[in-house]
């Protein structure tokens, strides 16, 4: 590997660690948000149980559901975002490796 590619290299590898910790972090929200949106639903359909249906609580109790599905499916885009960034650092390690090992033999 020259100097520059090199370089470059452990750029890339940076900017790919440095993008991982933000996802990591956008993940960590997203549990809190997703496990904040779970409480309130499950304190709704408790309070439904307890005092009743009702036109304001069955409509309260389906923007909790909406919620709790866009918390889901904000997680499921960040862990697919995680993914595709881990496999990207896994093949630059790897290529890093192998021209490493190539330039020994």
């Amino acid at each position: 590997m020259t100097v520059e590619r090199d370089a470059a290299s452990l750029f890339e590898r940076m900017r790919l660690v440095i993008a991982l910790t933000e996802v990591n972090s956008h993940h960590l929200r997203g549990e809190s948000r997703r496990a904040g949106a779970e409480i309130e639903l499950a304190c709704a359909l408790a309070c439904e149980q307890r005092d009743g249906v009702s036109p304001e609580g069955t409509s309260h109790i389906e923007q909790l559901r909406e919620r709790l599905g866009e918390a889901e499916s904000a997680l499921r885009a960040i862990e697919s975002e995680r993914e595709r960034l881990a496999n990207e650092l896994a093949q630059l390690d790897s290529r890093a490796s192998s021209e490493t090992q190539g330039g020994w033999q």
